[in-house]
């Protein structure tokens, strides 16, 4: 027991030298990183894919919220339908990007999908509004609905 008991307690000690003696260079890089604004006072993250591609939101000058892609440095406005604000939620690693958009003829939001700089309205089930959630690396989205008899509904979108 006490030979076991060294050999962990010189283990540890070679381990303890070993992360103390590591140049500061060495170690990766850590900490936060300002990802900015469209020139609003605000912004929020909300997913991110293996590429380092990050999605969410983020206030303009003028106080609206839009939806944004960070990569490489560069935040993307992805627009709106027309209405003020849009939000992204969630990218694949194809860099698709789903969220829900205002639309200027009715104030409801529909869920959208952003690829290539272009959003698509995926519609709604019927009712005034929509919302995508996620999406997988096959394109397909889900997200929730209201249907013209006003039921929330979840839903699946397929290209």
């Amino acid at each position: 027991m006490k030979r076991i008991m060294s050999r962990v307690v010189v283990s540890t000690i070679i381990v303890a030298t070993l992360m103390v003696a590591q140049p500061a260079s060495a170690s990766p890089r850590s900490g936060f990183i300002d990802l900015g604004t469209l020139g609003g006072r605000e912004s929020y993250a909300a997913a991110i894919n293996e590429r380092g591609q990050v999605v969410g939101g983020s206030a303009t000058a003028s106080g609206d919220m839009h939806a944004v892609l960070w990569k490489n440095g560069t935040m993307t406005d992805l627009g709106t339908f027309g209405g003020h604000d849009s939000q992204a939620r969630a990218i694949n690693e194809r860099g698709q990007v789903v969220g829900d958009s205002g639309i200027a003829s009715s104030g409801y939001g529909h869920a959208f999908l952003w690829e290539n700089g272009t959003m698509t309205d995926l519609g709604t089930l019927g009712g005034n509004y929509s919302v995508a959630h996620v999406i997988n690396e096959r394109g397909q989205v889900v997200g929730y609905s209201l249907t013209a008899s006003g039921e929330e509904l979840a839903f699946l979108w397929t290209q």
